[in-house]
């Protein structure tokens, strides 16, 4: 009667635990602490067999059951490094975009970007009213005529196509960019931003800090492009 009691706190206790393995985000810590309560279930005190020494303390039994316990934090974790090394192919490319267009949008991207360092004008646009606009319309920001309008869009087609050979490094240089365009949009629009009285930023300011981090793009800009043959 005390076997049978095991045996269905055994299969009750695996049954939890395959709950908390799904459910929890540290699987395998969670399986590691059942599994330390599944073993003190194996362990029996086996005196009266007279098999056994008393002053060793109780014996521990090995089974199949207790050894698929110490098995399963191995599979999960298996399982979850064969999640993140998934080839590129399974990073499919954005809807209607293929990798020759992303290409192409990309070439065209870097000619607006060195278009509009070179036709840089900081003190018009601080003159005029809303004149970080300009910049932002490069940027692909403000309206849908520039080549940067949604590009990474367009990063994703590449580094998930044979134009690019190590698009782990690829995808995360272009995160580098992005986070450098969306910089330069944010300085900009704040360049727009004149309430006329108290003290405040001159548009110029924020206009110069937006040309840095447009300099920027075009440094990781270049890296990239290496990438992409």
């Amino acid at each position: 009667m005390m076997m049978a009691s095991k045996s269905v706190g055994f299969f009750v206790l695996l049954h939890a635990s395959l709950v908390l393995l799904i459910f929890c985000s540290d699987g395998v810590a969670a399986w590691q602490s059942v599994s330390r309560v599944a073993a003190k279930t194996t362990i029996i005190d086996t005196t009266a067999t007279g098999r056994h020494n008393p002053s060793e303390g109780p014996e521990i039994i090995s089974s199949p059951r207790r050894e698929l316990l110490f098995l399963i934090p191995k599979i999960a974790a298996t399982a979850a490094t064969a999640t993140i090394m998934l080839p590129r192919q399974a990073l499919a490319a954005p809807a209607g975009m293929t990798a020759d267009s992303a290409r192409g949008q990309w070439r065209n991207a870097l000619a607006e970007l060195d278009d509009l360092l070179q036709n840089w004008s900081t003190d018009k646009w601080a003159e005029e009213v809303g004149g970080g606009d300009v910049i932002r319309k490069k940027l692909g920001t403000q309206g849908a005529t520039s080549p940067l309008y949604q590009i990474e869009k367009a990063f994703k087609a590449l580094g998930s196509s044979d134009f690019v050979d190590d698009f782990v490094e690829f995808q995360e240089t272009a995160e580098e960019f992005m986070d450098a365009l969306y910089r330069a949009d944010s300085l900009a629009s704040s360049s727009n931003n004149k309430t006329g009285s108290g003290s405040q930023t001159p548009p110029a300011v924020f206009i110069e800090q937006s040309k840095v981090e447009v300099l920027r793009m075009q440094s990781i800009a270049k890296k990239m492009n290496a990438m992409v043959t």
